[in-house]
């Protein structure tokens, strides 16, 4: 069992935190091409205030959010959730933008975030499932998901492909996890 850290305070954020959200995030698409669908190169460009939609100030039902993991006045931390806009998947979110910081893992960071995003996931009106994608190349992440109560359900092969030059690819697979909530 991973202790937690007490010291790291776990929060909505709002959108006086945007800059450090994008900060961290593209610090986290540097670090981990693999474990994310978008690409630093186009992320970089886009100003802090894009990411407002997904604060989810405007979804009345709740299940959209963005939380951060606070030491200090420094975010160390983030997951987000966002709640699906089709009538028919209403009922579901997905799981998304999960990062700590390499100085801050191994503290029990990331299972304080994913359980804090879980417990508010249950607050928002008829939202029964919860999925997300993470690479298979990264087993720490597959079982601290596995820890909150999220169940793999299949993979997708070859679902990231990273360009590291002319004629060299390299592939990842993703494992989608569901948690009925």
């Amino acid at each position: 069992m991973v202790e937690t850290d007490s010291s790291v305070r776990i929060a909505r954020l709002g959108p006086s935190d945007l800059s450090a959200y994008k900060r961290l995030r593209d610090e986290a698409l540097r670090l981990y091409p693999d474990a994310f669908d978008a690409d630093l190169e186009s992320e970089q460009a886009r100003p802090p205030e894009s990411y407002l939609g997904r604060l989810g100030l405007t979804e009345t039902l709740g299940g959209t959010f963005l939380l951060g993991a606070w030491s200090g006045a420094e975010l160390v931390g983030m997951v987000g959730l966002e709640r699906q806009a089709l009538q028919k998947l209403r009922h579901s979110a997905e799981l998304n933008s999960m990062m700590v910081r390499p100085s801050h893992t191994g503290r029990g960071i990331g299972i304080q975030l994913v359980q804090a995003a879980v417990a508010q996931a249950r607050q928002a009106l008829g939202l029964e499932v919860l999925t997300l994608r993470v690479s298979t190349s990264s087993p720490s992440a597959i079982r601290l998901y596995e820890r909150a109560g999220f169940q793999g359900c299949g993979v997708v092969p070859h679902a990231i492909k990273l360009i590291d030059g002319p004629g060299r690819s390299r592939y990842f697979d993703k494992l989608t996890m569901v948690l009925v909530l």
